[in-house]
């Protein structure tokens, strides 16, 4: 079952069975968001929809394995045909609703260990404002020894006549058959800081950000979305041939788990027992 919040003239609407995604953002009669098609029966795909969480890791990893405590784990690939493990968990696994009033709600999701190791539990936390939404994520470990945690969302925003601007400072190049990750220095032609029309971006990159906020803007509106410094990258996908791109805030960089590089570089964080990773997004809409 769907869930709808409305406050004044922003309408949202979460389908927690769905992978805890979002369905539909919307102003007045104006998508804010990339609006999800009708679903019939259990069958979704969150790939199809507004927007999905990620976590408890963003990105890949690469073929799905990493060592943690001497021990070597491998994840099963879950986006064929790719070899990886890609966007953690919560995206393809039934939400529950934690609270529901007329302007916020709370969706969970709980893991019990098994390829991955650790027990633990996830809340996404939307509220409404005037012309605003709030997200508030988290993800808690409940098992025995430190856990790898990250947190990430998978909004699609209308590329027609849309212009993007993030201070991106580093650019992360995964080489494709080790999947080590290095950072770059921003190189002109791939700098989003000064403001890019989304149709001379061809994108699927993680970059580094020196402040967590991404400005959008079509002839009818703009969005700020602005986030607390946990999300210390972003990753911008503007594939070609298609209607949409994204603009995801995340805490880490793909691969994270498997770099030499301090958590200062790569924003990955290891969670202690009963330690969470937290962090708000905010979506401000001017019409």
């Amino acid at each position: 079952m769907r869930v709808a919040l409305t406050l004044d003239d922003l309408f949202l609407e979460l389908d927690p069975a769905a992978g805890g995604s979002v369905s539909s953002l919307k102003y007045r009669d104006l998508n804010i968001l990339r609006p999800a098609p009708p679903r019939c029966g259990p069958a979704f795909d969150p790939l199809q929809y507004a927007a999905f969480p990620m976590v408890p890791y963003v990105g890949r990893i690469h073929e799905g394995q990493f060592t943690a405590h001497s021990a070597h784990i491998t994840l099963h690939p879950n986006l064929p045909p790719e070899p990886h493990s890609i966007h953690g968990f919560g995206w393809q696994t039934a939400w529950k609703v934690a609270a529901d009033t007329t302007d916020s709600a709370t969706l969970a999701h709980e893991h019990t260990s098994d390829a991955w190791p650790w027990d633990y539990t996830a809340k996404q936390t939307f509220r409404e404002e005037d012309r605003a939404l709030i997200l508030e994520m988290a993800v808690t470990n409940l098992g025995p020894n430190a856990m790898p945690g990250g947190l990430g969302w998978h909004p699609y925003f209308d590329r027609k006549h849309a212009t993007l601007s993030l201070p991106t400072t580093h650019e992360w190049f995964p080489d494709e058959d080790t999947g080590d990750n290095q950072p770059s220095a921003i190189v002109s032609d791939a700098d989003l800081s000064a403001g890019r029309t989304v149709d001379s971006l061809k994108l699927d990159t993680a970059f580094s950000v020196g402040t967590p906020t991404i400005n959008m803007a079509w002839p009818t509106h703009s969005v700020t979305m602005s986030s607390d410094p946990v999300f210390s990258h972003a990753t911008i996908y503007v594939p070609p041939g298609e209607d949409y791109f994204c603009a995801e805030p995340i805490t880490h960089a793909p691969n994270a788990v498997n770099s030499d590089l301090p958590q200062a570089v790569t924003g990955m964080r290891w969670l202690e027992p009963g330690a969470a990773l937290t962090g708000t997004i905010r979506l401000d809409i001017s019409i």
